[in-house]
């Protein structure tokens, strides 16, 4: 259950970088698109305080927070926006994905 919750606050998290993003850079978005993003990353960061108070190790959630996240707006960039990624990038997005699935074993 607790690690639902770990995933479940990255993915959300993962939203409201990319309604950050969306708004960011492009010319038309709704205003309310960064207010909804800065109330979903204060949620996902609740949800993941929440995780590491009832069992999951600190150094776990952040690891996996932090690279969950990188990885998934990295990837939605490139596939929504368009964003270039060169091969070491590419190669960084694997091995993160890879790095992922080596945490979430235990």
């Amino acid at each position: 259950m607790n690690k639902l919750l770990l995933i479940a606050s990255c993915v959300v998290a993962v939203v409201a970088d990319m309604l950050f993003v969306w708004w960011a850079k492009k010319e038309t978005h709704p205003a309310w698109s960064w207010i909804v993003g800065i109330i979903l990353l204060n949620v996902a960061t609740v949800v993941w305080m929440y995780t590491m108070k009832k069992g999951i190790e600190s150094a776990t959630a952040i690891t996996f927070y932090a690279l969950f996240t990188v990885a998934g707006c990295s990837f939605l960039g490139f596939v929504i926006f368009k964003e270039h990624l060169s091969f070491i990038n590419s190669l960084g997005l694997v091995i993160g994905f890879i790095a992922l699935i080596m945490i979430s074993i235990k």
